[in-house]
């Protein structure tokens, strides 16, 4: 008699491998009505992922063809098989996957705008914050402002890419009557993935200012972050950005660590 682990190792293996021989032994069945049983479920399995990675990643779906995406889908569940019924988190590591599949060659792009899909599946599942209130800076000893550590609101994510990935998304929303042409040259992007009141919106940056937020997310203090902004533009004035970044309401709070 095998073992709980035995078993549920054999069932894996008839899923993901069809290996069906092994775990036929044991289902009390004839042989070709047991295969009959789990090709049944092996389908429902790979279909289900397949329909929900499709789900979060429609521009990707879109762009390489239902039979390709279906290849695709399959290669990433074997390598990356859920850990939970809910299927809403599975998408997590797709463009990464496809870095590894694509990267180098002329669907490089691909992963790019796998990730902007993921950044905007995550934007709508983020939890609420209050918005940025700017009077708790009134509290900051001036000396001690470029101390500050900013919160990037949970609502919002940073995408950059070399090609126009926000202009392939746009272009894959609706069926065009005449398909645009895009040239893959023409980025790079820079985007802040902002949910609002109205749904999630994408607002395109400069170079300092990405460099600025990109600084803040990682949880530099406020002194890095306008380095960094300085060095992708020199002449840098971070009052305009402070106030555009605050009105997108791309902050949530800010902190100082104690001495």
């Amino acid at each position: 008699m095998p073992t709980l682990r035995e078993l549920q190792c054999s069932f894996a293996a008839a899923l993901y491998e069809g290996r069906d021989a092994p775990l036929c032994a044991q289902v009390r069945a004839q042989s070709a009505e047991a295969r009959e049983l789990i090709g049944i479920y092996r389908h429902q399995l790979h279909e289900g992922f397949r329909r929900a990675l499709a789900v979060e990643f429609p521009v990707t779906a879109r762009l390489v063809g239902r039979a390709y995406f279906a290849r695709l889908a399959r290669e990433f569940q074997c390598a990356h098989p859920s850990r939970a019924g809910d299927l809403h988190h599975i998408g997590a590591p797709f463009a990464a996957f496809l870095t590894r599949r694509c990267g180098g060659g002329s669907y490089d792009y691909l992963a790019h705008v796998a990730r902007l899909e993921w950044a905007v599946q995550e934007c709508a599942r983020a939890p609420q914050a209050p918005p940025f209130d700017a009077r708790i800076l009134q509290s900051i000893p001036p000396r001690r402002c470029a101390e500050l550590h900013f919160e990037l609101h949970p609502a919002c994510r940073l995408v950059v890419s070399p090609y126009p990935a926000l202009a392939i998304w746009r272009a894959n929303q609706h069926e065009p009557a005449a398909p645009e042409i895009i040239d893959l040259r023409g980025g790079p992007t820079r985007i802040l993935v902002r949910r609002d009141g109205s749904g999630v919106a994408f607002h395109e940056l400069g170079a300092a200012e990405f460099a600025l937020l990109e600084k803040i997310a990682q949880d530099c203090c406020l002194g890095a972050a306008l380095d960094a902004a300085q060095q992708e533009e020199a002449n840098f004035d971070p009052g305009p950005t402070l106030r555009r970044i605050g009105a997108l309401g791309a902050l949530s709070g800010a902190r100082l660590d104690a001495r």
